[in-house]
């Protein structure tokens, strides 16, 4: 429901444009036509066109507690044709009591009884006008709050969806990691205990940035050496891995917990039944407005694949779709042994 006052300073003034205006038509006709001296002329548009913006106001309040959703046609048109002539009456009869109060002329009186009915029409259109224009207002009005809602819904929705894309992360590497941590503590507990201590920080990382949707580079790669130390704790010399990353690229803003599906894809698909090692490389260069990411994996073809749904990758591809609307922002291809994952991200620094 729109508010009962239309009192703001820019509809204010285009409201009283109209009233003003007529005012003046009448007083200039007046005039040039010599119906009426310069004086009662000023007089009678003043006090005719100030009334008629001020009985005009209440036109809002009809239209405001007349709403076409609420009630039929016919008792919409009835509730206006009533509230019209009440207006137009009371418009008439109380400009032509001020006016006559002011002017003392019995020529003025005369005129007064014979424009009657043309000051009586001259209301209803207006009340017409006003009350169209009245209407178009609230339907724009109730249009862009409807709109307004349907981006909040998207927004919240799209936020939804990312907070369970991310939640499906932590979980699937947590579990891995806890197995490896328990057989550990029976074949190497130093190690085991090395495990633990990098899996808390890693966590700690992923809880305390789990609500912030855009993270620096530099960030999320030095929560991805969490993530590849304790790998590496696991897989020995059997894994090795290297980063490459111009400094321009550093402070860009992605997506947290973008990259670590990425590497759990390299790790699983590479370096389970890999008989030799794997290199698992991140490039990052800037090329004009974007910033590229390039990770490659070797991996050994003649190894029994490995079983997966595929969801890490997947995972990474809705994400880059919601956060920057764009399904053309990642590609996946084999060249000669090797996976390659490319990322093409627009380059937003923190401001």
């Amino acid at each position: 429901m729109e508010k009962a006052s239309i009192i703001n300073k820019y509809p204010l003034v285009f409201y009283w444009i109209v009233p003003v205006t007529l005012g003046i038509i009448q007083a200039s006709f007046n005039i040039y036509f010599e119906i009426l001296p310069v004086g009662i002329s000023v007089v009678d548009g003043t006090v005719f066109g100030f009334l008629l913006g001020a009985f005009g106001m209440a036109i809002w309040f009809v239209v405001r507690y007349n709403s076409p959703d609420d009630k039929p046609f016919a008792q919409l048109l009835s509730s206006h044709l009533a509230a019209s002539i009440i207006l137009s009456l009371a418009w008439v009869y109380c400009s032509a009591f001020i006016a006559r109060s002011l002017l003392a002329s019995p020529e003025y009186i005369i005129y007064q009884v014979n424009n009657l009915p043309n000051r009586i029409f001259i209301g209803f259109i207006f009340y017409t006008l006003m009350a169209t224009v009245f209407y178009l207002y609230i339907f724009y009005r109730k249009n862009k709050e409807k709109i307004d809602r349907e981006v909040v819904l998207k927004q919240e929705v799209r936020e939804a969806v990312l907070r369970a894309l991310k939640s499906q992360i932590n979980p699937h590497f947590l579990f891995n990691s806890l197995n490896s941590i328990a057989s550990l503590t029976l074949t190497n507990p130093e190690k085991a205990h090395e495990m633990v201590i990098a899996l808390s920080d890693f966590m700690r990382y992923s809880l305390r940035k789990q609500h912030n949707e855009m993270v620096a580079l530099n960030e999320e790669i030095n929560h991805i050496r969490l993530y590849l130390q304790i790998e590496k704790i696991r897989f020995g010399d059997k894994m090795a891995y290297s980063f490459h990353v111009e400094p321009d690229c550093l402070d860009c803003q992605i997506p947290t917990l973008l990259l670590q599906p990425l590497f759990e894809n390299a790790v699983k698909y590479g370096v389970y039944e890999a008989s030799e090692q794997v290199d698992i490389s991140l490039v990052a260069r800037k090329e004009g407005d974007h910033t590229v990411l390039v990770l490659t994996n070797n991996f050994d073809k003649e190894a029994a694949p490995v079983k997966g749904e595929g969801i890490g990758l997947k995972n990474v591809q809705e994400r880059l779709r919601l956060v920057y609307n764009s399904n053309n922002l990642m590609e996946i291809k084999e060249e000669e042994g090797r996976f390659v994952i490319t990322i093409y991200l627009p380059c937003e620094k923190k401001q």
